[in-house]
C-alpha cells in the first residue's frame, strides 16, 4: 500500500511558503489600512483599466476648465473693478458741468472744471489696468498696454487746441481725432488689438469672452469729453464765456451718456461673473462625483481591510503554533 506524506524538509518548506504569503498579505493590508488606497488595483479591476482611465481623463478635463475659470475670473473681476472706478470718476461730473454752465458765474464753472485733468488721467489709468501681467482692455493683445499715459494723450489734444481757429473748430477736430477710423486715436493712442477676447471655454456647455476694449465707442466718447474738459480748464484755447458754457454743457451731456454706458457694461460683466460662478459650482459637483467613482476603484474599504487584517493575523498566529509543534516532534513520540 502507498502512503502519501510530506518529509520533514517538505513540510518545513510548505510552512515557510505559507508564512511568506501571509507576511506579504499582512504588509499589503497594513499599507492599505494606513493609506486608504488599494495596493493592487489591477487585481480589483481584473486588468480592465478602461473605466478608471476614462474617469481620470474626465477629471483632467474638469481641472483644465477650472484653471481657465480661475484665470478668467481674475480678469473679469479686474474689469468690473475698473469699470466701477471709471463710473465713480465721471459720476455727477456731467450734471455738475451742465448745472454750472447754465449759470452766468464763471467762477462756479471753473471750480467744477478744476479737477478735469485729474479725472481724465484716472480714467486712462483704469483702462491701462492689468491683472497677473495681462492688460484688461487690450482685447486679445493682453500683453500690450492699450493706451499711453494720460499726460501724453492730453498733449495731442493741447496741440489741436493750439491750431484750432475757435471753440467750434477745436471740438470738431477733437471729435475727428477720437472717432474717425484711422484717426489720431487709432494711430497714436490705442495699442491693443482690434479683436476682443471671446470664445473662452469655461465648461463643456459654455464659452464667454471679455468684449470691453479701450477703443470701444463708448470709451472713446468718455475720453473725448474728459479731454475737452481738461484742456478747456487749462485755458489753452481762448474762448468767450458763452462759448465755454456751450462746449462744457455739451461735454456734460456726453458724460451723462457715458455713465449710462458704463452701467450697461458693468451689468454685462456681472452676467459674465454669474456664469463663471455657476460653471464653477457645477464643475465642483461633477468633480466630486468623479472623485467618488475613482475612489470606489482605487480606495480600500477600511472595515473590510481591518477585518481581513485581523484574519491574516490570526492565520499567522496559528501558523506559528503549528510550526512550533511540528518542530518539537520526535520519532520516539510518534512510535508510542
Amino acid at each position: 500500500m502507498n502512503y502519501g506524506s510530506l518529509s520533514d524538509l517538505g513540510q518545513n518548506m510548505m510552512l515557510r511558503r505559507q508564512g511568506a504569503g501571509l507576511k506579504t498579505s499582512l504588509s499589503t493590508l497594513t499599507t492599505e489600512l494606513t493609506t486608504g488606497r488599494r495596493e493592487n488595483v489591477s487585481d480589483y479591476v481584473r486588468g480592465d483599466f478602461g473605466p478608471l482611465a476614462a474617469l481620470e481623463r474626465s477629471v483632467k478635463r474638469l481641472d483644465g476648465f477650472a484653471l481657465g475659470r480661475d484665470a478668467l475670473s481674475l480678469r473679469v473681476t479686474g474689469v468690473q473693478t475698473s469699470l466701477g472706478a471709471m463710473q465713480d470718476t465721471v459720476a455727477t461730473f456731467g450734471t455738475d458741468l451742465i448745472g454750472a454752465a447754465s449759470l452766468e458765474q464763471p467762477g462756479v464753472l471753473d471750480a467744477k472744471l478744476a479737477n478735469a485733468p485729474e479725472r481724465f488721467n484716472q480714467v486712462v489709468s483704469y483702462l491701462n489696468a492689468q491683472v497677473s501681467g495681462q492688460y484688461l482692455f487690450s482685447g486679445v493683445a493682453s500683453d500690450r498696454k492699450p493706451l499711453p499715459d494720460g499726460a501724453e494723450l492730453l498733449t495731442h489734444i493741447r496741440n489741436i487746441a493750439m491750431t484750432a481757429t475757435d471753440a467750434s473748430d477745436f471740438v470738431t477736430q477733437v471729435n475727428s481725432w477720437f472717432d474717425d477710423s484711422g484717426g489720431g486715436f487709432d494711430t497714436l493712442a490705442y495699442n491693443g488689438a482690434a479683436q476682443a477676447q471671446s470664445g473662452v471655454a469655461i465648461s463643456e456647455a459654455h464659452t464667454i469672452g471679455l468684449p470691453v476694449k479701450a477703443d470701444d465707442g463708448a470709451i472713446r466718447s468718455m475720453l473725448r469729453d474728459l479731454a475737452i474738459a481738461a484742456v478747456v480748464s487749462e485755458g489753452t484755447l481762448p474762448m468767450s464765456d458763452m462759448e465755454k458754457r456751450a462746449v462744457l454743457s455739451s461735454v456734460g451731456e456726453g458724460l451723462i451718456a457715458s455713465e449710462q454706458a458704463l452701467i450697461s457694461m458693468r451689468r454685462d460683466t456681472g452676467v459674465t461673473e454669474q456664469l463663471l460662478s455657476e460653471a464653477d459650482v457645477a464643475g465642483r459637483v461633477e468633480r466630486g462625483l468623479l472623485d467618488g467613482a475613482i475612489s470606489k476603484i482605487t480606495s480600500a474599504d477600511p472595515y473590510e481591510t481591518a477585518s481581513a487584517l485581523e484574519a491574516v493575523q490570526h492565520q499567522i498566529e496559528t501558523l506559528y503554533v503549528l510550526t512550533a509543534r511540528t518542530s518539537q516532534l520526535r520519532l520516539s513520540d510518534y512510535l508510542r
